[in-house]
Parts: C-alpha cells; sequence; structure tokens
C-alpha cells in the first residue's frame, strides 16, 4: 500500500474577507441546460491503480517549522488503497449539453491552508465558480492558480493571505482547459488541484476509488479518467435509458 502525506489540523481564526470581482452564478455553465432529465441513468464504480508505483516527489520543508512541522512532504501525493483503490482521480462525462441542475453542493467550492497544507487535495467544480480561499496559519500563504491548457499553463489569480482566518474569494475563468493547479508561492511543497466542468456529470473518487454520477441523460457518452500525476484517459460508454452502470476503471503511470 502506499500512503499519502498526512493532511494535518489547525485550529480556525477569525479574520478578514476580501471579495476579487468575479462572475456571477447565471453565468456559470451557460452553455449547459438545466432541466429534468427523463429516464436518466447512473455511472457508479471504483477506480483503481495498477502497475508499478512512479517515484515519490519529496520536497523538504524549509521554513516556517514552528506551524508548518520539519522533514520532507510530498506535494503530489499518489494515494492507493486496499486492492488499488486510487483516492483524488475524477471521472467525468465529456460535451453534456443538458441534463440535471448543478447540486448546490458543487457550486461552492473552498480550499483551506492548514499547516502550510492545501485540504481538499483535488475537488471539482463548475466553470466560473468562485473559490473561497481560507489561511487559518497565522503566517503568509500566497496562493497562485494556474488553468492548465496541455503543457503550457496560464495565471487565473495570484493573491496573498498574510493573516490567520483571512478569507478571499477569487472565479475559476478558465478558458480553454478543465485543469487548475494551485500552489503557494511562499511555501513550495503546498499543492493541490480543481477539476473544472461544464455540467455537474463529474465526480472526485473517495478513499476507496468510489464515484457515484446520477440522473445521467442515456445515450453514447465520452468517460473521462484523470489524476494530477498519472494525467487523464478516456473510453467510450453507452448507457441506456434507466440504466446503472457499474464500472471498474483502471489508471496507470
Amino acid at each position: 500500500m502506499i500512503k499519502s502525506i498526512s493532511r494535518r489540523r489547525a485550529l480556525v481564526a477569525g479574520g478578514a474577507t476580501l471579495a476579487l470581482g468575479g462572475i456571477g452564478w447565471s453565468q456559470i455553465g451557460r452553455a449547459y441546460a438545466q432541466g429534468d432529465v427523463k429516464d436518466g441513468g447512473r455511472l457508479k464504480g471504483v477506480l483503481r491503480f495498477t502497475g508499478a508505483a512512479p517515484a515519490e516527489d519529496s520536497v523538504s520543508i524549509s521554513k516556517d517549522s514552528h506551524i508548518c512541522g520539519v522533514g520532507e512532504v510530498n506535494p503530489n501525493p499518489l494515494t492507493i488503497g486496499a486492492d488499488g483503490a486510487l483516492k483524488d482521480g475524477v471521472v467525468a462525462l465529456r460535451k453534456v449539453e443538458a441534463g440535471k441542475p448543478w447540486p448546490a453542493a458543487m457550486t461552492q467550492p473552498k480550499i483551506d491552508q492548514k499547516r502550510c497544507l492545501f485540504e481538499p487535495f483535488v475537488q471539482v467544480a463548475p466553470k466560473g465558480a468562485e473559490l473561497t480561499i481560507v489561511n487559518h496559519d497565522p503566517l503568509l500563504h500566497n496562493i497562485h492558480t494556474y488553468e492548465q491548457i496541455g503543457r503550457a499553463r496560464r495565471t487565473l489569480f495570484n493573491i496573498a493571505q498574510p493573516m490567520a482566518g483571512q478569507t478571499d474569494i477569487a472565479p475559476l475563468k478558465v478558458r480553454r482547459g478543465f485543469v487548475v493547479e494551485i500552489d503557494c508561492d511562499a511555501h513550495n511543497w503546498m499543492s493541490a488541484w480543481i477539476y473544472t466542468a461544464d455540467h455537474p456529470y463529474v465526480a472526485a473518487t473517495d478513499a476507496d476509488g468510489l464515484f457515484d454520477i446520477t440522473d445521467v441523460p442515456p445515450g453514447n457518452h465520452e468517460l473521462v479518467m484523470w489524476h494530477p500525476i498519472l494525467g487523464e484517459v478516456t473510453r467510450e460508454i453507452t448507457l441506456a435509458a434507466g440504466e446503472t452502470l457499474d464500472l471498474s476503471l483502471d489508471m496507470k503511470a
């Protein structure tokens, strides 16, 4: 079993809130038509890692040890559980033009900075959603986000957070890609990822590698599997009206 770094905890302190000018909710996923789904199906199952694991990337904790601790950290852990269950993967459909409304829980992405780590490591959100960023540490973090476009990347926003409890809100204004990388310019081992989507047919896998996507329009779909270390794999699926597909999906290095 390959274990990830521990996601350490800290106390929450009060502080200031700063909202950066973003786009309204009505503009999120505006090309996607939300409504009732007739005879929707379900995609569920497990995402697993197969093959030999790549070497871990260790970075020394080089500053602010009174908060960040000491030793080394893997900024992009590959977390594998029993039977190869792959945590922090994403399973999504591509090019769904109409379907169920966005669940409220998916429209409010948030990232916390605790003990010089980002939480969560991987999450999903609508394109254009406003990301809430909270610094729980009594030291400076500088959150820097990039849109990944193939091998290139483009800065989305870059925000200094010098105070414990400081909260900022900034939009995920991706243009051509789906993946947002998050770094801290003050602590080079801090890393997190957001997979942005045009529609709600997307899910991040849990510690057991499980995913569950409901009310899927029947028909032919392109299924995407993505992981920040392993990249992207696609396959074609066909879902009949009212059908439940229980999938076993694999990724490898």
